[in-house]
């Protein structure tokens, strides 16, 4: 019993029942995620127009940028520095972070490192890099595996410890119900991608038999304090996602980037051959050169600064094959991995901006049978999977 309020002495039952606390305070959450939502959606549309802007100065300098991208994808560190060096970009965190997430055709595997870097300014970007993912309202699984497509893990295991330390204190600022801290949302995640590799990794898996349900339960219940460990239909949730849809990591896209074609690359063969069409099955003649790794084509002899597109010669094979009805002495790509050649080209109307191919065989023809035979053999010496590059000395 308290009194009313409003100073007249009239005593009144305060009372409120539970459930109409319970509902409120599911209100009040279901509202706070509103706009946890719309602020999120508002640091989208920022970074688009940050991506908008940097689009419309790429255009002016396409050549800078593809020497940016090039520098990036051999040394992270020596890439930015020259991006702002050259004021392609701004040196602070917010933007070497928007460079990283929006940017196309760069190394996942050197973005993995560059954020895994353990000084200040790299941890920083890190977490600004974390913060541009949008993780409201999603399963922690399909969160990671969102995170962990957008770059590639490095091997070093505190550059992994910080980087998923940065995902589980995102991934808990966008669902602070469902997990009782960020620390047990970070020993989540890595219990999640020990148990990928536990149940779908043969050359690494425990002994003791398959990695059960209670398993993975007891794995968890060591760790986490018992009072903090997560709600049993969220980890039977967790383990059968993994079970039944294997924790995919990416491989390097670095061929969406133009690789440069110089003065010191190796040519292992050059000349004119027909090329096929990947959607539109036509033909057109394009010179080519292979180097120690990669096939590129050109409109002539005399543009080799312009390339038309460029085949990176790793987790390839060539083979020769019956003619085509138009083209004798044909032979042809094709991937010993996935659907597609992993083949890159200028993106049409965009200058600077690369984007993958659809060929799932790369077909061409030779001038004559001996030609066809030299390509073939050219093009086995210049692939990285089939011979290593001391046997081409």
């Amino acid at each position: 019993m308290t009194l009313n309020g409003f100073g007249n002495g009239t005593v009144v039952d305060s009372h409120i029942p539970m459930d109409c606390i319970r509902r409120r305070k599911e209100q009040l959450k279901k509202e706070i995620q509103e706009i946890r939502e719309k602020i999120a959606q508002c640091e989208i549309e920022m970074s688009m127009i940050q991506t908008h802007s940097n689009d419309d100065r790429r255009n002016t300098n396409a050549k800078q940028w593809s020497v940016a991208k090039r520098k990036f994808n051999d040394n992270a560190k020596e890439g930015i520095r020259w991006l702002t060096d050259n004021s392609l970009i701004q040196n602070t965190p917010e933007h070497t972070a928007a460079f990283l997430f929006n940017e196309t055709g760069l190394s996942k595997r050197a973005i993995g490192d560059y954020l895994g870097e353990k000084d200040n300014f790299h941890i920083e970007v890190l977490k600004r890099f974390a913060h541009m993912h949008d993780f409201f309202s999603m399963e922690i699984v399909d969160a990671l595996r969102r995170y962990l497509f957008t770059f590639i893990l490095p091997g070093e295991a505190q550059k992994i410890d910080r980087i998923m330390e940065a995902f589980a204190q995102r991934y808990y600022e966008c669902n602070p119900h469902i997990y009782a801290t960020a620390e047990v949302c970070y020993i989540v995640s890595f219990a999640i991608i020990m148990l990928n590799t536990s149940l779908h990794n043969k050359s690494a898996r425990l002994g003791g038999g398959p990695f059960t349900y209670e398993k993975f339960v007891n794995s968890l219940s060591e760790t986490i304090a018992r009072h903090q460990i997560p709600d049993q239909n969220i980890i039977k949730n967790i383990y059968d996602s993994i079970k039944n849809n294997e924790l995919k990591f990416p491989d390097d896209d670095i061929n969406l980037t133009m690789p440069v074609f110089g003065s010191d690359s190796t040519i292992i063969k050059e000349g004119w051959l027909w090329k096929q069409g990947g959607r539109v099955r036509n033909w057109k003649r394009r010179w080519f050169i292979i180097t120690d790794g990669c096939l590129f084509y050109f409109e002539s002899r005399t543009e080799v600064d312009s390339p038309r597109g460029v085949i990176p010669l790793v987790d390839v094979a060539v083979r020769e094959i019956e003619d085509d009805r138009t083209k004798p002495f044909c032979f042809e790509l094709f991937p010993l991995t996935g659907d597609k050649v992993k083949a890159s080209k200028p993106a049409p109307g965009e200058v600077g901006k690369w984007i993958e191919g659809h060929h799932t065989v790369y077909r061409m023809s030779a001038l004559s049978e001996d030609d066809r035979k030299d390509w073939i053999r050219a093009l086995r010496i210049g692939s990285q999977n089939q011979l290593p590059k001391q046997r081409l000395s």
